[in-house]
């Protein structure tokens, strides 16, 4: 099992505090990751949300009277804790009390919570994101030279952990998780109705990754009204499974203005939406796909080290670009990326005239080790 850098803040919080939220798509082995660090196993109960006589049982323990429930056991691990309808009257009740206990809430989507709550947890950093795999946790077991002989593999299969330790199986593995993510209730009041339209919405964005989007088109080729593609992507958004990125502007002449790109915070799951594992040297998308694989482990590695930044990309009428803009205190560094290292990489005269100030860089496969690593 690689080792997750997360692991000590956990350990910490599970030590400290009487309640830890962790939220990250189904995959990720949050619950195994929680349970490796509990030494007495007997002293574990685990809740499973996703399974209905469970959480039926649990709905009707009155508010309150949770410790009822919970006795006798020091760590309550809730898988799929978003399904529960008085989930924020646990966590009050937890917060408020003084029980010799530790309650782990596991999300695969974003919990309904309070927003006065859940910014309390934020603070107290009592809430923690975990994603598939970041490119240092596999770069320090494999060690730097072996990661980037590899890094291929990356960019068609993704970092999911069981992906990355049982290549043989990837395949497989990823069409069940995109299969899953689209066919299941997301949480009690999120549901999606067309699950077949939703495939075909996700497949035209798998195509078009990193491109401005119109929900319009989006809509026409998917079988979608505007309205829904819009809800289906938040949904996808708070399911940690997309990421749409705002493009930059300041009434410059020919900037786009009103538009996004959609990224997925993993390559392997767009590559089971479009059914392509295919390798590199037999694909078009090449720069696609390391453009989709570099923004998502930047926001994971930002993330992972609460740094605060506003992620933009940046496009004219005249199809001038920056793949991608990284705001942060106040400066500006914009990148442009390229797979073939041999290429450079050619930024936009209309960009450095509108932002002078902004860092230029470019991202090849000599360059991206820097961008990924500094915080």
């Amino acid at each position: 099992m690689i080792q997750r850098y997360i692991t000590p803040k956990i350990q910490s919080h599970l030590e400290n505090n009487p309640l830890l939220l962790l939220l990250g798509t189904r995959g990720v082995k949050s619950a195994e990751l929680v349970e490796s660090l509990i030494e007495d196993k007997s002293q574990i109960l685990i809740i499973d949300g996703a399974k209905k006589k469970t959480l039926k049982k649990l709905e009707e323990v009155p508010s309150g009277q949770f410790k009822t429930y919970f006795e006798g056991k020091k760590y309550i691990l809730f898988k799929e804790a978003q399904y529960f309808s008085k989930l924020q009257a646990m966590i009050e009740e937890v917060l408020s009390s003084s029980y010799d206990m530790k309650l782990v809430l596991l999300c695969s989507y974003e919990p309904v919570i309070d927003k006065v709550l859940r910014d309390v947890l934020k603070m107290e950093g009592l809430e923690m994101n975990i994603f598939p795999l970041l490119f240092q946790e596999m770069a320090n077991q494999q060690g730097i030279v072996e990661f980037d002989k590899r890094i291929e593999e990356r960019l068609v299969f993704g970092n999911y952990p069981d992906v990355v330790e049982n290549p043989e199986g990837a395949e497989k593995y990823l069409l069940a998780l995109i299969k899953d993510a689209v066919f299941t209730q997301l949480n009690p009041k999120e549901r999606i109705n067309k699950g077949f339209k939703l495939m075909k919405m996700l497949q035209v964005l798998a195509f078009d990754m990193g491109e401005p989007i119109s929900y319009h088109d989006v809509g026409q080729r998917a079988g979608l009204d505007n309205e829904t593609v819009e809800r289906y992507i938040d949904l996808l958004e708070k399911a940690y499974l997309l990421k749409k990125i705002p493009c930059y502007f300041r009434d410059n002449k020919y900037e786009l203005k009103k538009t996004h790109t959609v990224y997925f915070m993993d390559n392997g799951l767009r590559n089971a939406v479009i059914k392509n594992f295919h390798g590199l040297d037999l694909r078009n998308d090449v720069d696609a796909l390391w453009k989709n694989w570099l923004i998502a482990e930047r926001i994971k590695w930002n993330d992972f080290n609460g740094v605060k930044s506003n992620y933009y990309f940046w496009r004219t009428h005249t199809r001038q670009q920056m793949d991608f803009i990284e705001e942060k205190e106040g400066k500006l560094m914009a990148y442009k990326s390229i797979w073939d290292k041999r290429k450079k990489p050619k930024f936009p005269v209309s960009f450095k005239n509108f932002y002078p100030e902004a860092g230029l860089f470019a991202l090849n496969r000599s360059t991206y080790w820097g961008f990924l690593s500094k915080k």
